[in-house]
């Protein structure tokens, strides 16, 4: 089996509108939507387990193999050397004249992680003195957010709750009169196949465009895409798109690295995966409230980690990111996902930049990595876009 391929039923049409119908007023609806595995619909299924079929794993890729320009280094980030480790008669000497030592008045400038989320508890003493303040709790997928989010990292739901307790509902934004407006640049949206190859085009034939199980474009059988998932807008002969508070989000393929935040969620492979920061940082010397220091394993050194996310937002797994960064992958790797048949053996890497920050950048894999959009983002000609089990490549010429 050809590696990093993946099964083919990611779009398909309904036998009764294999073309696509075109109603009167404008809007376009296709049929399709079935898990993959299950035999009847679309595309890549990040929830679901891997189909047992090798037949069925080697067809599916084809639609999302694209290579990337970039190449990167083949070494892992996280090489151990041979020559740093220590005998057995040092390593007891080691830890006999650790635990003899005086604890030092001075501050130490190493940190170590601790994540309250997975830990459970923490003395008082501790928590006071990193005034951390709690994370909030979604109430609509039960996610966990940073202080200070507005609205779920996840979902996207409103945090916020009015003077009166009840919850501020985000309302997605109404069509404008621009949806009605004919869009003069040739501007399409191009389906991908079982095969990979193109599709059905569905041209934008207004200057906004409303995509969802019910909206201008309508995927009425695709039962993860929202109600109304997203929308295009043309301005002056580009292309923008901005998600409208779905429950799965809408995806862009990346072409180039791009900066990472807390609370960015991406797809790779099989797998939805959030970047964080740690919640809280102490010292080893920190004590609990009896003058007990605390015993733990070697910070890895960064400030950052990777959530598995699983159906509904549960937290499946938890990965330390060291201050240098991560390979992740199938095979090889400082992250890997050995049995996701979806994911090349070197996939994506997360590095930290001369700025400071973290970046992703996919590391030339078939399926490609894929970032969540938050607000409204330009689209170029051949971007791949990629909501509930749908698959598209922009097709954008010239301006009229």
């Amino acid at each position: 089996m050809e590696e990093g391929k993946v099964p083919p039923d990611l779009f398909s049409l309904s036998e009764d509108n294999p073309e696509g119908q075109k109603e009167d007023t404008g809007n376009f609806v296709l049929s399709g939507g079935g898990r993959l595995g299950s035999g009847g619909g679309v595309s890549v299924d990040l929830a679901t387990s891997v189909p047992d079929e090798d037949e069925a794993v080697q067809n599916v890729a084809a639609r999302f193999r694209k290579k990337n320009d970039f190449v990167v280094s083949e070494e892992s980030l996280d090489t151990a050397d041979a020559g740093d480790q220590m005998s057995d008669a040092e390593l007891q000497d080691f830890v006999l004249d650790a635990l003899d030592a005086e604890p030092e008045p001075e501050e130490v400038s190493e940190t170590m992680r601790v994540d309250v989320e997975h830990t459970g508890k923490i003395d008082a003493d501790v928590r006071s003195e990193a005034q951390v303040e709690p994370q909030v709790t979604c109430p609509h997928c039960s996610a966990s957010n940073p202080p200070g989010m507005k609205f779920c990292v996840q979902c996207g739901g409103s945090l916020s709750v009015t003077k009166d307790g009840t919850e501020e509902k985000r309302e997605i934004p109404p069509a404008s009169e621009l949806s009605r407006k004919e869009n003069p640049w040739a501007i399409a949206l191009v389906s991908i196949n079982e095969d990979g190859s193109d599709g059905v085009e569905i041209p934008l034939q207004f200057l906004e465009t409303t995509i969802g199980r019910d909206g201008d474009t309508r995927f009425p059988t695709d039962a993860f895409l929202s109600p109304k998932h997203a929308r295009l807008h043309v301005e002056k002969g580009d292309l923008f798109i901005e998600d409208l508070y779905s429950l799965n989000g809408t995806f862009l393929k990346l072409r180039d690295e791009v900066r990472l935040t807390p609370g960015d969620t991406f797809l790779m492979g099989r797998q939805v995966l959030r970047f964080e920061r740690f919640e809280q940082a102490i010292t080893p010397k920190t004590k609990s409230s009896d003058g007990t220091r605390y015993m733990g394993s070697p910070s890895p050194g960064g400030s950052y980690k990777v959530l598995q996310i699983g159906i509904g937002g549960i937290v499946q797994n938890v990965y330390c990111l060291p201050e240098s960064g991560a390979v992740l992958g199938r095979e090889k790797g400082d992250i890997i996902f050995p049995h996701d048949k979806f994911m090349s053996s070197r996939h994506a890497q997360i590095y930290t930049g001369d700025d400071g920050h973290c970046y992703l950048v996919d590391l030339n894999s078939s399926n490609g990595t894929w970032i969540k959009i938050w607000e409204r983002t330009k689209l170029h000609n051949s971007d791949f876009i990629f909501m509930g089990q749908q698959l598209f490549r922009i097709q954008s010429t010239a301006k009229k």
